[in-house]
Order: C-alpha cells, then sequence, then structure tokens
C-alpha cells in the first residue's frame, strides 16, 4: 500500500500536469490568433469574430488531414510496423489533443472522489498496511449497475453518431468524385468534337475552355470554405491562371461557383461543333451543378441537432459519474488506479464523439484546392 503523503503528490502531479497542458495557449492553438483578416467577397480587411475558435488546434489542424494517397503511402499504411508506430505517435493525435479539458475534467473529478473517500470517508491504508480512520464522512460512490445497464444504449449512440458522420464525408467525396469525372468529360469531349479550321482560334477556344474546367471547382472549393480562411489564396490562384477580366468578374461575384459554371458553358457553347454534341457536354455540365447543390445541401444541414445534443449530454452525465461507479472495482492502492483508468476512457469514447464531430463537416478536411488543381492540369494536358 501507498502512503497519504504519495497519494496526494502524486495527485497534485497528475493535476499540475495536466492543466498545463490542457490550457497552455501554445499547446492548444500556436501562435495567437491574427483577428483582421481579408473576407471573401468584401475585399477589405475585417475582424473575425471568431478567430480563437478558428485558430483553436483542433480546427487548424483539420487542414493536415487532407489526405491524398499514393502508392507508397498504402505501403505505410499496411505496414506490419503500424500497431507500433500507431502507439509512438499517440501523443501527436489532433483527436485526442482536442479533448484534453473533457479528459482532464474527468481526471479532476476521479481525483476528487479518491481524495474525498480516503481522506474524509473510510480512511487509508499506509504502506505497513495499517488503516487510518478518518472523519467518517458519507462516501462519494454510486453502484456499478446503472452503468453497466446505460452503456449499451451509450454505444448504440455513438455508433449511429458516427455512422452518420461518416456517411456525410463519403457523400461528399463521391459528389467531388463526379466534379472530377465530369471536368475531364468536358475536356475530352470539347477537344475532340471541336471542328476549327482554323488552329490557332481552335487552341484560343480550347484554352479558355481549360481554364473555365479548372475555375468551377476552385470556385466550388472557396465557396465551402469560411468567409475568413482561405480568400488570399482563392485570388492568387486565379490571377494566376485566368485573364483579368475573367478573375475579376469571379471574385466579384456573390456566388462564384454558380458564375463559373454559367463561364464554362459560355465556353462550351463558343466550340464549333455539331448540337447534338453539344447537348452530351451540356449533361456533365448539368452533372457538375447538381454535385454543387449536394455539397451546398450537405454544408447547411448537419446532423439533426437534437441527435447530436442529447448523446453529448448522455455521454458527458455518464463520464462524470462513471468515477464514482469505479470507486469500489480499485480497491488497491487506496484506489487511486481508478484515475487513470477513468481518464483513458474518457480519452477512448470523448474520441469516438470527437471523430464524428470532425467528419460531419467534411469539406475542411477533404483536399479540395488539390482535387481543383488536379482537374485543371487535365483539362489543360487534354486541350493541348
Amino acid at each position: 500500500m501507498v502512503s497519504p503523503s504519495f497519494v496526494l503528490a502524486l495527485i497534485a502531479l497528475w493535476g499540475d500536469a495536466a492543466r498545463a497542458f490542457v490550457y497552455s495557449p501554445a499547446k492548444r492553438a500556436g501562435s495567437p490568433p491574427s483577428r483582421v483578416v481579408l473576407r471573401s467577397g468584401s475585399g477589405t480587411l475585417e475582424e473575425d469574430p471568431l478567430a480563437d475558435v478558428r485558430t483553436s488546434y483542433i480546427e487548424v489542424s483539420r487542414q493536415y488531414r487532407r489526405t491524398r494517397y499514393t502508392h507508397d503511402d498504402w505501403l505505410k499504411h499496411r505496414s506490419p510496423d503500424r500497431f507500433l508506430s500507431n502507439l509512438a505517435e499517440f501523443s501527436t493525435s489532433g483527436i485526442y489533443r482536442g479533448i484534453l479539458k473533457e479528459v482532464g475534467t474527468v481526471a479532476v473529478i476521479s481525483s476528487f472522489v479518491v481524495l474525498w473517500n480516503v481522506f474524509l470517508g473510510e480512511g487509508w491504508i499506509d504502506s505497513a498496511g495499517a488503516h487510518h480512520d478518518t472523519f467518517g464522512l458519507p462516501l462519494l460512490k454510486l453502484p456499478l449497475t446503472p452503468f453497466t445497464l446505460a452503456s449499451p444504449s451509450l454505444g448504440l449512440l455513438l455508433v449511429f453518431r458516427t455512422n452518420s458522420a461518416y456517411r456525410r464525408w463519403d457523400e461528399a467525396r463521391k459528389a467531388w468524385g463526379l466534379v472530377i469525372n465530369n471536368s475531364r468529360n468536358i475536356a475530352r469531349m470539347g477537344t475532340a468534337w471541336i471542328n476549327e479550321p482554323d488552329e490557332e482560334v481552335r487552341q484560343r477556344k480550347l484554352d479558355r475552355l481549360a481554364k473555365c474546367i479548372w475555375a468551377f471547382p476552385r470556385s466550388l472549393a472557396r465557396h465551402m470554405q469560411s468567409a475568413y480562411t482561405g480568400e488570399a489564396d482563392y485570388v492568387a490562384d486565379l490571377r494566376d491562371r485566368l485573364d483579368p477580366q475573367h478573375a475579376d468578374g469571379l471574385i466579384q461575384s456573390a456566388h462564384r461557383p454558380n458564375r463559373a459554371l454559367f463561364d464554362l458553358a459560355t465556353a462550351v457553347n463558343d466550340l464549333s461543333m455539331h448540337s447534338l454534341r453539344r447537348n452530351e457536354i451540356d449533361k456533365s455540365i448539368v452533372v457538375l451543378g447538381d454535385q454543387k447543390g449536394a455539397s451546398e445541401r450537405l454544408f447547411s444541414s448537419p446532423v439533426p441537432l437534437f441527435y447530436t445534443r442529447h448523446t453529448a449530454r448522455f455521454l458527458t452525465i455518464w463520464m462524470l459519474l462513471l468515477p464514482l461507479g469505479l470507486y469500489d472495482s480499485f480497491k488497491s492502492m487506496n484506489h487511486i488506479g481508478m484515475i487513470p483508468c477513468a481518464a483513458v476512457l474518457a480519452l477512448f469514447l470523448f474520441g469516438i464523439e470527437e471523430l464524428a464531430f470532425q467528419l460531419e463537416e467534411p469539406f475542411s478536411i477533404l483536399p479540395l484546392v488539390g482535387y481543383s488543381n488536379t482537374i485543371g492540369d487535365n483539362a489543360v494536358e487534354i486541350a493541348q
């Protein structure tokens, strides 16, 4: 058994370390947030009212999840060493670093329960095995049965919540897959079917078509981003790839994807070809418009909030009360083992809920700009 002084010292060190890591600005957000940014559509510098949230670690880290796998990435993904590497990178996980406040709260409650029960309630056992009585106050504990009965319901809620969020991510990825495929189809059909005897005029029209093909997914990607992030990069990309008049028209447009789609339809209409062939190209343009609408639908309609909030409240109350139910399960070492056990359970369960939140809005973790540039490069290559 351990002495009370050792218990107090260990709990104090645990609390200080957790508090320093959880609430340290350097850990949570990196550099201080810049509250004045270029806002989309306004062309002026404005104050971002959510700068603190937008620059928090969990939000900033989303850009590093925009993964596009290569053959080498898949080899690493299937590597036999993945078990050890996953454990080695545990402390750098963005999901777990994003829920340190929740885990820290459960650890603090667990520490309080142990301190109260040991030093004010039933007493403690020293290293020699002698029991020391205290004030005999009522113990802070609950039977474990209610938690056992409620855990299947909690598990189902978390599973449904995560599955719903993943379906949204999957639908967004499929929508952008259709954007990629139909953009390539437009470039292929336009280049193959154009009937223009003048080579210079032909190439000029195809160059315009390729630029318009790229401008639509790039504008849609910007449309799916926050008004306070990515505007400068978007403007720079348009200035770099498009003619000044074309770029200005998109930048000043109230709904940029609609304008980009109109420009694309105009470029197709300018191609000299049979009307039946132009109608086939127009079908792909219609698909692009449908996927724009699908993206906007996913972005504007979250998983029903009452479902999300009920799951979050259920999980929070269950986890905050769990230390009371676990107390009797840890008899040795004056119940101190209950503290890390409750913290680890909080890490895993809150981590599952955090996964759902991270997947629910898929557009900030999909590499949309990368998809757009791939489309643009393919269109230019086909149009040559």
